[in-house]
């Protein structure tokens, strides 16, 4: 058993993420996808010859718009296909992005909080979130490239966990395993004394990355947080909740999850039909995770 002192852990991780030396720096593909992000004369030929650079991610594209979600499976021949019929342009940019940015930080690859179950569960929420945003009747409330954005960074804090402090962070692995009716934040808490969403906020802040994501990442797990940015919170929490993500469990169980989707001006069967949609892809999204950290 793994035995420490849980203040001192927690003032000594917060005085790493304040420096940001110590923070893996935004790796170089990464780097020119988020350029390309921020270029409001990018166009589609520039994105599809940045991912067509790396193999592994190029295959990823291709493996995800061939999803049953969208319909058009084997027809979808080459990244370009990929983007212009299936994903868009945004929707594929954010995705590499993230995939790019990941590839810094280091997990174990199983287990509850392993790479697999972490990006299965990624790339389900920030589907969902894409969903619900496309369905929202205040439409002024959330950017949704924004969100789906958010969703894919929303566990990021976990990788960086890992990658700094492998040893903690197997041991939280294994105890989050061996106990999966705990939540996992309050394991963390309690074994800690820090929590993931607090060490995301620290990366993406770090990364220089769009502030609703910050927010996001950092108050996903109390959606009765009413400051800057609020509807993003709201619904990277509706997403988890839906998907009833056991180690994902926000801290507001009083907060009703109707009275959530209707701050946003979203209807509960939509969202409902959302949300079988997403699930019923969990053994595509699980395969494609499996091949992410393969």
């Amino acid at each position: 058993m793994l035995i420490f002192n849980k203040l001192e852990f927690s003032q000594n991780f917060r005085s790493i993420l304040e420096q940001a030396g110590q923070i893996p720096p935004f790796p170089e593909t990464a780097r020119e996808l988020l350029k390309l992000r921020n270029n409001p004369d990018a166009n589609l030929e520039q994105l599809v010859g940045l991912i067509e650079k790396d193999p592994s991610l190029a295959a990823f594209i291709l493996k995800y718009a061939r999803m049953s979600i969208f319909g058009y499976g084997s027809r979808i021949t080459s990244v370009h296909h990929a983007i212009s019929l299936v994903l868009g342009f945004n929707t594929a940019l954010n995705l590499t992005m993230s995939i790019a940015s990941s590839g810094c930080l280091k997990l174990p690859d199983h287990g509850a909080l392993g790479r697999v179950r972490i990006w299965s569960q990624t790339l389900e929420c920030a589907a969902l979130c894409r969903e619900l945003c496309h369905i929202m009747t205040k439409k002024n409330l959330i950017n949704c490239e924004l969100i789906y954005l958010s969703g894919l960074f929303h566990n990021f804090g976990y990788l960086l966990f890992g990658h700094l402090y492998p040893k903690e962070f197997s041991y939280l692995n294994d105890l989050v395993t061996r106990y999966p009716g705990q939540d996992a934040r309050s394991l963390q808490l309690q074994v800690f004394g820090i929590t993931h969403d607090t060490i995301g906020m620290y990366l993406i802040k770090a990364w220089d990355l769009p502030e609703e994501i910050a927010i996001a990442v950092a108050e996903q797990h109390f959606p009765d947080y009413s400051g800057k940015h609020s509807p993003y919170v709201k619904l990277i929490a509706i997403a988890n909740r839906l998907l009833q993500s056991p180690v994902l469990t926000d801290g507001c169980p009083y907060v009703d999850t109707l009275i959530l989707l209707e701050s946003l001006g979203i209807n509960e069967l939509e969202a409902k039909a959302a949300q079988e949609k997403v699930q019923g892809c969990q053994s595509e999204f699980l395969t494609l995770a499996k091949e992410l950290v393969a």
